[in-house]
């Protein structure tokens, strides 16, 4: 039972965190191409604990950055649903994965929220560049080991 909370409070802590990040106001040359590092946390966490960190957390981390981020109420929460539930039915086969591959899963995984957050852009009539969500792709995966090591060494530390 002690460790059911300690992950939760871990996890808990770690998106507070992402959510702080991705709310931080950069110049818009950089806020465009700014990858999801909530998502990206929410995919770790996922791929360690699937029992424990389910929908449920992708759908309140949306709804709360839908909130803060001042957009339309559900858009980020059905972005990071779908991209957690294809994390879910998928990780058995990442974990297992190399490095490398777990860089290419990533971008499998990625391209569904991205391709889902383009569609919805569209239907809203939001602008955006296709370009700035190629290169923040890109971004993500690039950024995805670094912050695959830092996050397993705060779950090894704190929520074991």
């Amino acid at each position: 039972m002690v460790i059911f909370n300690k992950i939760h409070i871990t996890v808990v802590t770690l998106l507070f965190f992402g959510i702080l990040l991705n709310i931080l106001p950069l110049p818009d040359t950089f806020n465009s191409i700014k990858p999801p590092i909530l998502l990206l946390i929410l995919i770790y966490w996922c791929m360690a604990y699937p029992n424990l960190i389910n929908l449920t957390y992708a759908f309140i981390s949306g709804i709360i950055l839908d909130i803060l981020l001042i957009m339309p109420l559900g858009y980020n929460a059905l972005c990071y649903t779908t991209t957690i539930y294809l994390t879910w039915l998928y990780y058995p086969q990442i974990r297992l994965h190399t490095s490398w591959n777990k860089m290419l899963s990533l971008l499998l995984i990625l391209v569904p929220y991205f391709l889902t957050s383009t569609i919805v852009n569209k239907m809203l009539e939001i602008d955006y560049n296709i370009y700035d969500v190629i290169i923040s792709i890109l971004i993500s995966i690039i950024i995805w080991p670094a912050l695959f090591t830092m996050l397993r060494f705060v779950r090894q530390k704190y929520a074991s």
